[in-house]
């Protein structure tokens, strides 16, 4: 018998259709003969039960989605990405639970999982003004949901934050605290609140110390290896006497450290570089990047656990937002300005 139905397990043991339900749902009010009696059957024709049914019945289907509304390159060639989803896998693994990856620009299949019972829950990494619709449709329907970055248009979604704004102030402070003066800023790209938050701490910073930021000091990349390199080479033929670059993210800071060896100069003894997020690559590339630790991994657990305790105790109250403080990793592409 290929596909065996309940109904058919149920007919073979003889005993209800409800008794083999309690059987494969690992309840305790079966008298373990007729356990034994229901899984051999199972196990003699290889039974799987669909996983549509059981959340069916269930109300659950222990898996969350994950995602991510972004381009899938700009996904996929960013480690900090990978890194958060690796985190988040784990963690649900933990506790038992799938985990399904949406990348989706437009909202529409996190929508269609959500009404489809594909996911009982949704973390949502770096969401932004325009999916505000979709996530006060989740609110509205009482969708567990929790976002991984600081979420200022909608403040009563869960989001779990790194303090984007302390953490570009620990890299300036860094910076001006080695001697540096010409400091230039390669920032993110402008649709990410974190970008915003980063460049305000940079110009704070500069301007503490009455420190001029003139026309082509700033510059918008990508989070990529290229638009690190790009922004560097226009940098440095617009201001060819910077000592310092401070770098929105790793994944840039790579094309950074290369366009300022393909300049004839060299990391740091000519312009030190720090950058964010502490990406594993950081630590490996030479020189090594003094970089802004986000602690992903912490992140990612927090985000995983606040939602799965929405899922099973949704009357516990809690913090709207956690905040994870973010630390400085120093390491050998920077050092003390040369006179």
């Amino acid at each position: 018998m290929a596909n065996i139905t309940i109904s058919e397990i149920a007919r073979e043991a003889g005993v209800s259709k409800s008794t083999v339900s309690r059987v494969l749902n690992s309840k305790p009010d079966v008298l373990p003969e007729t356990k034994q009696r229901v899984m051999e059957i199972v196990e003699k024709y290889g039974f799987q039960p669909s996983v549509y049914a059981i959340s069916m019945s269930q109300k659950r289907c222990n898996c969350i989605g994950v995602v991510i509304p972004h381009d899938i390159d700009y996904i996929f060639k960013n480690q900090y990405y990978s890194e958060i989803q690796r985190t988040m896998l784990k963690a649900a693994q933990k506790r038992g639970y799938y985990v399904l990856l949406l990348c989706c620009k437009d909202m529409k299949e996190a929508i269609n999982a959500v009404k489809q019972r594909r996911v009982d829950g949704l973390i949502m990494v770096s969401p932004l003004p325009e999916h505000k619709s979709a996530m006060t449709t989740f609110l509205e329907s009482n969708i567990p949901f929790v976002t991984v970055g600081k979420c200022q248009f909608l403040s009563n979604a869960y989001q779990v934050c790194t303090d984007n704004y302390k953490g570009a102030m620990l890299a300036m402070e860094h910076l001006l605290g080695l001697g540096h003066r010409r400091i230039a800023y390669i920032n993110g790209p402008h649709f990410l609140p974190s970008s915003g938050e980063r460049c305000r701490a940079y110009l704070d910073a500069m301007r503490a110390e009455n420190l001029p930021v003139t026309e082509g000091m700033i510059r918008e990349g990508g989070n990529s290896i290229e638009s690190g390199y790009a922004a560097t080479k226009e940098i440095l033929s617009a201001h060819p006497d910077i000592t310092a670059l401070f770098v929105a993210s790793d994944y840039m800071a790579i094309g950074v450290e290369s366009a300022v060896r393909d300049s004839g100069m060299r990391v740091p003894d000519d312009i030190s570089i720090v950058s964010f997020d502490n990406i594993p690559i950081a630590a490996q590339i030479s020189p090594a990047l003094t970089t802004v630790d986000q602690h992903i991994e912490e992140k990612g657990q927090l985000c995983v656990d606040l939602l799965l305790d929405l899922l099973e105790e949704p009357n516990t109250q809690r913090a709207h937002s956690i905040d994870i403080a973010p630390t400085l990793c120093v390491r050998e592409s920077t050092s003390k300005v040369r006179s």
